[in-house]
């Protein structure tokens, strides 16, 4: 073991040695209270195991011991005695007692101040970079960073005291956590993926360095990150009300200090701040004012720093490999156009790749005719490891993200799926047109009979939408569904009220004559109960915001 051996004690009980000054809030693993030692009257912070019965929280105990001594840092209590390299003696109830440090937790001296200067909070940052670059350094992960495990000496917020070491990590001789990896550690201040049960990235420094902008964020914002990224892909300062507060405080450093969130926040590790130096250089940064009369390189500098950052390098890999997909699904589909032994004209449009998303719609098109015999909606999108391909809301590929392979297989499942989709939209009367893709991955019914059996099966009323083949591009359909159906919000508001279809008009003719008096130049819409008879009809408006109150205001009408 390392440090002065004087530090440690073959005391039994903490009692043996000291005395209880005050019983204080205790943390998950021990009580803890003030304590006065007999010997020589010293004051300090005593921690006594609570599991005492369990082996693991009993090693955890010993590593705690040790990460104090080993760094005996600034900013980081000195470590009086402890008895717990006597951590496998089960007659041993350990305890550890370190220097005790006056003031308030950051938590509470945060939530006393009405409001909060830039400096102030990177002041802090800071010092705690500092600290856990000491930490790193002699091999110790906190794992635990948050406002309650920090102290401010004498309430200064300039010189902000780390502790708790209880889940940290620190390699030390005898001490192995083999369940580790199959366990979450960490807080809940800020839920960092690498940290979750089932990851091998538990002993990583970067996950303090994301911890430490989480207490930046917080002594801003005076709200708790929670989490890296939100269910609509947020990061903490992205999310409207974090960014409206942080905007309040920031001043001219603003851009500079989301830049270096993007950073902090990123959900991949590999795109983190390297090591707190790295980190502590950017905080300096922000704060750093933007005179007249400065250099074109210094201009140029202050532009590649927030421009290019790890995050905008992490978006523009990921353009990279989206477009690269994208263009070898097209690859495959004029391969295969040229396989079909006569002539289609190749079409494509929406060609659009965004942070998480790539999206192309291919189709061939009789020639001389606008008429399209297959339309397509590509969409390529990042899932974990893997980039994930989908053709009309069907997931056809997969492969890493790492080294993406589009071989032999790659080309013969996807020409397989297209010629495939051909042939049933060339020989199946009941087939559905290529514009059925925009309704996605919640394909319509191609029929009114299959469509009256669903909705009898599940309750609701069915939305259908009706197009007049004789028409030119059947009544504008691809126009009037594409915008129609544009916004999420749309489908998800119909698919959850209603039995959908996309139909030919003669099957509508079959069941009601409500058409009949209609113009079918521009497709429509008809709800019907589930016995098909007829509540209300409309024209497809080719417009989002039309679509989405349409949508709602039937699903309220004649929804389940």
């Amino acid at each position: 073991m390392t440090g002065d051996r004087k530090i440690w004690v073959d005391h039994a009980k903490w009692s043996e040695g000291w005395t209880c000054v005050e019983t204080l809030p205790g943390g998950g693993q021990g009580h803890t209270r003030r304590a006065r030692r007999k010997l020589d009257g010293q004051v300090a912070f005593l921690k006594v195991i609570k599991a005492k019965g369990i082996s693991e929280r009993r090693a955890r105990f010993s590593r705690e011991a040790n990460a104090y001594n080993t760094i005996r840092a600034h900013g980081i209590p000195r470590l009086i005695e402890s008895n717990a390299l006597s951590w496998e003696d089960a007659e041993v109830e350990p305890y550890i007692a370190t220097e005790f440090i006056e003031g308030p937790t950051l938590r509470r001296w945060r939530e006393a101040q009405p409001g909060i200067e830039v400096s102030i909070a990177i002041q802090t940052t800071r010092e705690l970079l500092t600290t856990l670059g000491a930490c790193h350094a002699g091999g110790v992960v906190h794992r635990d960073v948050k406002p309650d495990n920090i102290i401010l000496a004498g309430g200064d917020p300039g010189r902000p005291v780390l502790l708790d070491f209880g889940l940290s990590f620190h390699e030390v001789d005898g001490l192995s956590f083999a369940t580790e990896q199959g366990q979450e550690v960490g807080n809940r201040f800020l839920r960092l993926p690498e940290l979750s049960a089932g990851s091998p990235l538990k002993q990583d420094p970067r996950s303090d360095l994301s911890f430490v902008a989480g207490v930046l964020f917080y002594v801003l914002t005076s709200r708790n990150p929670n989490v890296l990224q939100d269910a609509e892909g947020h990061l903490p300062h992205q999310r409207p009300d974090n960014l409206a507060k942080i905007r309040q405080v920031a001043g001219p450093g603003l851009t500079r200090l989301l830049s270096l969130f993007d950073t902090a926040f990123a959900p991949q590790i590999a795109y983190r701040f390297t090591d707190a130096d790295v980190m502590s250089e950017k905080l300096e940064d922000v704060m750093i004012p933007r005179v007249a009369g400065r250099s074109e390189e210094d201009l140029l500098k202050d532009i590649r720093e927030t421009v290019d950052t790890q995050a905008a390098r992490r978006r523009a890999d990921t353009h990279a490999r989206l477009g690269e997909a994208l263009k070898h699904i097209q690859r495959v589909h004029e391969d295969a156009r040229k396989s079909l032994g006569f002539t289609v004209n190749r079409r494509q449009s929406n060609w659009n790749i965004s942070e998480t998303l790539g999206r192309n719609t291919l189709g061939w098109v009789k020639p001389g005719s606008d008429e399209a015999l297959l339309s397509v909606k590509c969409e390529v999108r990042e899932a974990g490891d893997e980039i994930v391909i989908s053709l009309s809301g069907e997931p056809v590929y997969r492969t890493s993200i790492d080294a993406p392979l589009y071989d032999n297989s790659f080309d013969e499942k996807l020409r397989f799926w297209l010629i495939d989709r051909l042939h049933d939209t060339v020989t199946n009367p009941d087939s559905l047109p290529p514009e059925a893709d925009n309704f996605r991955e919640n394909r319509p019914f191609g029929s009114l009979e299959d469509a009256k059996a669903e909705a009898h099966r599940t309750g609701r009323n069915i939305l259908a939408f009706v197009y007049d083949p004789t028409q030119e591009q059947r009544g504008r359909l691809q126009h009037c569904l594409g915008y129609f159906l544009e916004n999420r919000k749309t489908l998800d508001t119909i698919n959850a009220a209603f039995v959908l279809a996309l139909v030919q008009l003669p099957q509508v003719a079959a069941v009601t004559s409500i058409l009949n008096n209609e113009s079918m130049e521009r497709s429509r819409w008809i709800v019907f109960d589930l016995d098909l008879e007829p509540l209300e009809q409309a024209v497809i408006l080719g417009n989002p915001q039309d679509g989405e109150r349409i949508a709602r205001e039937l699903a309220n009408r004649f929804g389940p």
